[in-house]
């Protein structure tokens, strides 16, 4: 996920969030006057998704420079969002992983609807013939439950800051050699997935989206160098976790890896082959 491109208002405020990270570029593609303005391009306004797909530019010279790994976000409430396929074919050989935000959908018109609906349906359908790499639904709602302690201020951006944070750190874990345990190669055909977090103390886990039939679970465990270093029990308290994770025949793998973090984490991403309705 070295590119990051952001489609709509809601999309580019998450996309902003991996700046923090020096693995990232963020290209951002928004509403307005239409203009390039370094790595944001503004597209005319329209009055519905079917005059956005309409409409839309071709977006070629902005995302020239993008290659290799792609993270694509959007939010389908966005009527901008009709635009996604036109836009991804200007990046198709690249590896294109698209993140997809759910928002309350009960204040659109029954158009917007069935747009949201239409794009959610056929980024699946993508994903599962291997045109993507894989498609991860997140509902920001429901993540907004998890997190404690927040004001009417701080909410959306504490949301997207455990987003950006938690997709970031699997991205990192997945491409480093694990302290101990395997994980598994994904299932060809599992490629609709969300993330989520887990709680090492109590167990509670909790997904960003409640994902239909999820056959594969994949967990990251952050532990503080110290505690794996002296910590006698730790491994047969991951072993209990990891078995009771498959008591829906699930297939189940795990790393546990080394940090310099006070606290410990686990990270989590689950995989299904079934499209999400």
């Amino acid at each position: 996920m070295s590119n990051i491109i952001g489609l709509g208002e809601s999309a580019c405020a998450l996309a902003k969030e991996f700046k923090k990270y020096p693995q990232y570029t963020v290209y951002n593609i928004l509403t307005g006057d239409k203009r390039v303005y370094g790595k944001k391009f503004y597209i005319e306004p329209q009055n519905d998704p079917e005059q956005y797909e309409a409409q839309c530019p071709s977006l070629k010279k902005f995302l020239n420079s993008v290659a290799d790994d792609v993270l694509f976000i959007v939010d389908g409430s966005e009527p901008v969002s009709a635009t996604s396929l036109k836009i991804l074919s200007e990046i198709r050989e690249c590896n294109i992983t698209i993140l997809y935000l759910k928002t309350n959908i009960k204040m659109l018109s029954e158009r917007e609807k069935l747009n949201e609906q239409m794009v959610r349906g056929v980024l699946q359908e993508y994903a599962r013939s291997a045109v993507f790499e894989k498609i991860i639904f997140v509902d920001l709602e429901l993540v907004g439950t998890i997190l404690p302690n927040m004001t009417v201020k701080t909410y959306y951006s504490t949301i997207r800051q455990t987003i950006a944070s938690t997709l970031h750190m699997i991205e990192i874990f997945s491409r480093t050699a694990a302290d101990h345990g395997t994980l598994a190669t994904p299932h060809e055909a599992s490629r609709i997935l969300t993330i989520g977090i887990k709680d090492f103390e109590t167990g509670e886990e909790n997904m960003f989206f409640p994902l239909d039939y999820p056959r594969e679970k994949c967990y990251y465990y952050a532990i503080n160098e110290e505690k794996l270093a002296t910590d006698v029990t730790l491994l047969e308290k991951i072993n209990m976790q990891i078995s009771e994770a498959g008591h829906d025949q699930a297939v189940v793998s795990y790393g546990i890896y080394s940090t310099n973090y006070a606290d410990d984490y686990i990270y989590a991403a689950y995989r299904s082959s079934a499209i999400q309705k």
